[in-house]
């Protein structure tokens, strides 16, 4: 009886310490930090800053559009570009969603951690997991990570998909500099660049987060 017990105890503090490993954590869910940008047809950066409950307590974003002097073959019929972070509704998620012009090819990097150093550990999850509602071109996709102004890196080129998928970014595979570590996350980058050849990429995502789980469904595995 006694050897049951100490067995049941084992099989218990096992399966707790699986589930602990398992458990995501929520870098971005776009629940808080509502926000529509203008549309902007060229410019260098467009910023914005909202607060709430995503990593670090802030996101900083700005979109570049390239102007006509710099990049006289894009936006031609100066489209406009735009992004927002919708709350969710009866009919949506909350998401993140940029929506650009045609020929157009806008950049954007969304921060974290920019108010004050998040000093985040990620060293307990082997990947970040972007989750998409569908995007409408081929996007250039990278994630940096900083431990001050040490880096390590993440990206991928990822195709058009016309309905949800997640791109899965293993931590092990990030490019790393001296000094980085991803046990202190003092700031974290998402950029987002169009890599179709007529720009005009718009897409939508309803979360970013740390976990140690594959997803189901289409995942794309996004590296170097």
């Amino acid at each position: 009886m006694r050897i049951r017990c100490a067995v049941s105890f084992v099989l218990f503090l096992a399966a707790a310490a699986a589930s602990a490993v398992a458990q995501d954590k929520t870098i971005d869910d776009f629940t808080t930090g509502p926000y529509q940008s203008p549309t902007f047809k060229a410019g260098t950066i467009h910023q914005s800053t909202q607060t709430g409950s995503m990593l670090g307590g802030t996101r900083s974003t700005n979109m570049s559009v390239c102007a006509p002097a710099l990049c006289p073959s894009q936006n031609p019929y100066k489209q406009g570009n735009s992004y927002g972070y919708f709350v969710a509704n009866a009919n949506r998620p909350a998401a993140m969603v940029q929506t650009a012009g045609f020929d157009a090819a806008p950049r954007i990097d969304m921060g974290y951690g920019g108010g004050s150093p998040m000093n985040e550990d990620f060293s307990g999850f082997q990947k970040i997991r972007v989750n998409f509602k569908g995007l409408t071109q081929p996007l250039n996709f990278n994630i940096q990570l900083f431990t001050g102004t040490a880096y390590a890196q993440g990206g991928c080129n990822m195709p058009a998909y016309p309905g949800d998928f997640s791109a899965e970014l293993p931590l092990d595979k990030f490019v790393q500099n001296a000094g980085f570590s991803f046990g202190d996350v003092t700031t974290m980058n998402v950029i987002f660049q169009s890599s179709s050849a007529i720009g005009g990429v718009s897409f939508a995502i309803t979360s970013i987060e740390l976990s140690n789980t594959t997803k189901s469904g289409l995942v794309i595995d996004c590296h170097y």
